[in-house]
């Protein structure tokens, strides 16, 4: 068990401006979290409002459904690809000609003399099919294959990576490779470009091929992009000597990282690690990181270090702490989700705001 330490600051700093905050309701809590992600959804920021219609899909009540047809005709079409997958996420196919419409509106191919804002242009619609391609994907499976499969072959270098990164992340073996075998390249760019890959395609495949960029690796943003990719592959414990290696790295971003995917492995060792650096940095990003691993791995959250990462000043910090929530208990977890979702933070308080109506919001079946 991780030791209770002290009186919980935050709740204590709550309590004399909110004198309700540890005995508000569920029900309370689950209608401040929908009028806050209600708020967002209105939001003058398109990310915001892309973000917010995200939640509303991830929540799982089919009463926002009416709101996400709304942002389908939003001005913005990365908002709009959120509002078709929300949708779907909803049982709710209503989007699904928005994200095909999108995908298909292929920007005109450049000339020599083109202007650079023209070409700006370009690549800003470009990205937005990219989006619009993951959403596919995401939406259909592998029902998208075929429609990925001719991307590859699109005017645009960029369509056809992001179609092959589809393919891959669907399991389509030969797509896989490809990004694999990128981490070999002689480019430093090339194997960055297909670290980045692997950390949205989360291949369990990729935590092997990559435990050798995680030991030689000199530039930072390689490791990074490394650690990001075996964090995700669901078999982090293929690089666990190089994780316990770099949760000691000079660099604290790196560490940071290396603390997250430890947390993601399920071995005696990793653990050993974790509560090392629990108990022996004072850094409140690193013990947030371990924090996260041992209450993933059965252990009590601590009411002192929680309050203290989300009184901190760092993002970061306060997204970790919410990652760390979702393993601690009902009545554990309930008291620092109102202070989350009043966070000048808009991915916090929507963080918080999911995790609110996933666990006491959802309508109960039938309904």
């Amino acid at each position: 068990m991780l030791k209770r330490t002290g009186m919980c600051i935050l709740t204590a700093l709550l309590a004399a401006g909110h004198p309700r905050a540890q005995e508000i309701t569920v029900v309370e809590l689950g209608r401040k979290a929908l009028e806050t992600t209600l708020s967002l959804v209105k939001d003058g920021d398109p990310d915001v409002r892309g973000q917010a219609a995200m939640v509303l899909g991830k929540a799982g009540n089919p009463a926002a459904a009416g709101v996400l047809k709304k942002l389908l005709a939003d001005t913005d079409k990365h908002v709009r690809i959120n509002a078709a997958l929300a949708l779907w996420e909803l049982g709710d196919s209503a989007g699904l000609k928005t994200v095909y419409a999108i995908i298909k509106d292929a920007p005109p191919q450049g000339a020599e003399n083109d202007s650079p804002l023209l070409e700006l242009r370009r690549i800003s619609r470009n990205k937005v099919r990219e989006h619009a391609i993951e959403a596919l994907a995401a939406m259909r499976g592998r029902k998208a294959a075929d429609m990925l499969s001719g991307l590859k072959d699109d005017g645009f270098g960029l369509i056809r990576d992001a179609a092959a990164r589809e393919l891959a992340r669907l399991g389509y073996s030969e797509e896989l490779s490809q990004f694999l075998d990128a981490l070999d390249s002689g480019d430093e760019a090339v194997r960055y470009e297909g670290a980045v890959s692997l950390g949205k395609i989360c291949a369990k495949e990729a935590a092997e091929r990559l435990r050798p960029l995680l030991a030689r690796e000199n530039a930072l943003r390689l490791r990074m992009a490394g650690l990001d990719a075996v964090r995700c592959s669901g078999d982090a414990a293929r690089a666990l000597p190089e994780l316990i290696s770099l949760a000691d790295d000079p660099n604290p971003t790196i560490r940071f990282k290396a603390i997250g995917a430890l947390g993601a492995v399920n071995d005696g060792k990793a653990l050993e690690k974790l509560r090392a650096i629990y108990s022996g940095s004072s850094d409140i990003s690193l013990k947030v990181a371990a924090l996260n691993g041992l209450v993933n791995g059965g252990e009590e959250p601590d009411d002192g270090i929680l309050a203290r990462a989300f009184d901190s000043g760092s993002q970061d910090v306060k997204l970790e702490a919410l990652r760390t929530l979702r393993s601690a208990p009902d009545e554990a977890a309930k008291k620092y989700f109102l202070p989350a979702l009043r966070d000048e933070s808009v991915p916090v308080r929507l963080g918080a705001a999911l995790q609110i109506l996933t666990r006491f919001a959802r309508p109960a079946k039938g309904s």
